[in-house]
C-alpha cells in the first residue's frame, strides 16, 4: 500500500490510483489534457509517457510521472523536475530531469519513501518540514510536488501459479519495412541508412547499404543518422554517434535512448524518434 501527499503549487497534477504525474515547461496545458484523457485507474507510467510524446520529442513538455507500490519505484523525469528516494536503510538517491534530451528513467526497488517536484520546493533529505501537504485524490489539481510512502502490507500466502498451457506459434514479429515521415514504405533488404542526406564509401557485406533521405529533414537530424540491418531472422536499428540522438520507443510504449553505434533490436510496432519530432515507424507483412 501507497500514501500519497502532494505539495501545494500551481503546475498541473493527475493521480490516479496508480501513479501521481507534474507537468512543467513553457507551455504544459495541452500535454496535461492529453494525459488526463488517458489517466484511467489501470493507466501505467509507459501510457503517461505515450500521451506526453504525443508531440514527439521536439513537443516534450517537462514532467515528472511516478509510482511507487510495494516498494517498487518507477519513475521518468524531464526538464525542471527532480526526485528524491529513500530505501530501508535510510539512504537516498537524487536525480533530475535537467540536460535530458529526451528522459531519465528510474526503476528502484525496496523504496520506503519518494518525493519528486521543482527542486525550488526539494524538501530537506525528505524531511517535509513546514511545507503544506494535502492527501492526494485521483483526479486533476495543481501542486509542486508529491510524496510517497510505501506501507507494510500484511503477508498474503503464495498461490502457485497454474501450469502454462500449450499456445500456437504467434506470427514473426520481425519488421519487414519502415515507413518515414512522409508516409512512404521502404522494404528492410540487407542495410538501410537513413538521414538529412545519408552517403556511405564503404561496402556492407559485399554491397552498398541502401539510402534513404527523408524529405524536408530537420537540420538537428544528421545526415546519415540511422543504421537499419537484417539478416533476415531479425533486425537491428543503430545511431551512427549523431548529436541529436535516437528514441526507440517499442510497440507497448515503452522508450529508450539508443546508445551511439550499438545496434539494438527492433520489432514490429516499434518506432524511431529522431530530433525535430520525425518518425520512423517498423512494420511487418502488409
Amino acid at each position: 500500500m501507497t500514501e500519497r501527499t502532494w505539495f501545494d503549487g500551481d503546475l498541473p497534477a493527475l493521480a490516479t490510483d496508480r501513479l501521481a504525474v507534474l507537468v512543467g515547461g513553457a507551455d504544459p496545458v495541452p500535454a496535461a489534457r492529453r494525459v488526463l484523457a488517458v489517466a484511467r485507474a489501470s493507466a501505467t507510467p509507459t501510457t503517461i509517457l505515450d500521451a506526453l510524446l504525443a508531440d514527439g520529442i521536439a513537443g516534450m513538455p517537462d514532467f515528472a510521472v511516478v509510482a511507487l507500490e510495494n516498494g517498487e519505484l518507477t519513475a521518468f523525469l524531464r526538464g525542471e523536475f527532480a526526485l528524491r528516494f529513500e530505501d530501508g536503510g535510510k539512504r537516498v538517491w537524487r536525480v533530475d530531469g535537467a540536460g535530458a534530451h529526451t528522459w531519465r528513467e528510474v526503476a528502484a526497488s525496496g523504496v520506503t519513501r519518494a518525493w519528486s517536484g521543482t527542486p525550488g520546493r526539494e524538501p530537506r533529505m525528505l524531511t517535509l518540514g513546514t511545507t503544506p501537504e494535502r492527501p492526494v485524490r485521483t483526479g486533476p489539481t495543481t501542486a509542486s510536488g508529491v510524496v510517497l510512502r510505501t506501507v507494510p502490507a500484511v503477508p498474503r500466502p503464495v498461490v502457485p501459479a497454474p501450469a502454462p498451457s500449450a499456445r500456437a506459434t504467434p506470427p514473426s514479429r520481425v519488421p519487414r519495412a519502415i515507413v518515414l515521415p512522409d508516409g512512404a514504405r521502404v522494404p528492410i533488404e540487407g542495410t538501410l541508412l537513413v538521414g538529412r542526406g545519408p552517403r556511405t564509401a564503404r561496402l556492407d557485406g559485399g554491397r552498398l547499404p541502401t539510402l534513404v533521405p527523408l524529405a524536408e529533414a530537420p537540420r538537428d537530424i544528421s545526415r546519415s543518422h540511422l543504421r537499419i540491418s537484417s539478416d533476415g531472422a531479425r533486425v537491428q536499428v543503430e545511431d551512427l554517434a549523431t548529436s541529436g540522438g535516437t528514441a526507440l520507443v517499442d510497440a507497448g510504449g515503452i522508450a529508450r535512448r539508443l546508445v551511439a553505434e550499438h545496434p539494438a533490436d527492433v520489432l514490429v510496432g516499434a518506432t524511431a524518434e529522431l530530433p525535430g519530432g520525425a518518425r520512423i515507424r517498423f512494420v511487418g507483412d502488409e
